[in-house]
């Protein structure tokens, strides 16, 4: 058997046999430290059994894609989260242990490929990697964004929106708005609910105001001059992280490009007639988490027949920035890691 089948074999086991592995490994770990885990009762055993899917979920990819670093990414992620809610030292590096443990017990079958893959993340919580989130990065409106980043932790709407209105009226361009003040602001405070400083309604709070203060800049980014090219962009699955590639679809608009933003969660035939309506020089598709990457890939084998013949497909979303991207694999045209060089991109693409 060659060793693509063989690697399919068994990312298909995985995916078949993930409830039972999941069951296995909370009641292993439980086992291991039945007086620190009893506390959390039984909405503790349902928790970590929602966990160990999603841990299973990416533990799927990277064997798929062939790329550890998607399960190290998702493990260095939870292994922050998990500080941050003050659970006992180490659970994620213990979660990954007892996943060896169970694989190699129940489905030895698994375990070569899978350990393979989870020595890597293991590797990376001991010698203590830095995420790969972190970044500090300064840019000319640091002290911009820092201003608007506390007007949306204290819950001033009214004046987080007067504040962007006032950089866009003083000259700023929006494209810096969005890059250096939009941007930052969404990782600052995803990184905040992160270590459980702020709560998911905060979090959900902040990014419809960011939403509401993009539309609010709509009037500036529709007087660019038209070029006579569509870009139609959507979330694929059931992604509901859409600011990333609502904010390409600004870009291509700042552009020049007529673009027709279809949203989160968008079914694949509503992508199809979008393209076919739009007569779409451009498609672009995002996901924002990895577990969505075999789904995107299906999605683009299922349209891609039923495209205009004219149109191409670029991936993107923080889903693919963390880890190799390959566009053939996907069945796309290209990837690009951010706005800006997916407009680049695409007007390559379409000359």
């Amino acid at each position: 058997m060659k060793n693509k089948t063989t690697k399919m074999d068994i990312a298909n086991i995985l995916k078949e046999k993930s409830e039972v592995i999941a069951l296995s490994l909370v009641t292993y770990q439980f086992q291991l430290r039945p007086k620190e885990w009893a506390r959390y009762g039984k909405t503790g055993i349902e928790v970590s059994l929602r966990d160990a899917r999603y841990l299973l979920d990416y533990l799927y990819e990277s064997i798929v894609a062939n790329d550890p670093q998607i399960l190290v990414n998702y493990s260095l992620w939870a292994d922050e989260l998990f500080k941050g809610l003050k659970l006992p030292e180490n659970t994620m590096l213990e979660t990954l242990e007892c996943l060896k443990v169970t694989i190699s017990r129940e489905f030895p079958e698994l375990h070569h490929k899978a350990s393979q893959v989870i020595d890597e993340s293991l590797m990376a919580l001991r010698t203590n990697q830095k995420h790969l989130l972190t970044s500090n990065t300064i840019t000319p409106l640091n002290e911009q964004a820092n201003q608007y980043i506390e007007l949306l932790l204290n819950g001033n709407r009214h004046e987080a929106l007067q504040f962007i209105n006032q950089l866009s009226n003083q000259g700023v361009a929006v494209k810096d708005i969005y890059l250096e003040i939009f941007q930052a602001a969404q990782y600052q405070i995803g990184q905040l609910w992160l270590q459980s400083k702020i709560s998911v309604a905060k979090e959900h709070y902040c990014t419809a105001v960011t939403q509401q203060a993009m539309s609010m800049l709509y009037p500036k980014i529709f007087t660019t001059q038209r070029k006579g090219l569509s870009f139609v962009a959507a979330c694929v699955g059931n992604e509901l992280h859409e600011i990333g590639v609502r904010m390409v679809a600004d870009f291509f608009e700042m552009d020049g490009w007529d673009t027709y933003y279809l949203g989160a969660n968008t079914p694949t035939d509503s992508i199809v007639k979008a393209a076919n309506e739009r007569n779409a020089d451009l498609l672009g598709l995002s996901i924002a988490l990895p577990i969505h990457r075999s789904i995107l890939k299906d999605v683009i084998e299922q349209i891609k027949p039923k495209l205009p013949p004219k149109t191409k497909i670029i991936i993107g979303g923080y889903a693919l920035n963390q880890a190799s991207v390959n566009p053939n694999w996907f069945g796309a045209h290209a990837y690009a890691p951010d706005a800006l060089k997916a407009v680049e991109v695409g007007n390559t693409l379409a000359a």
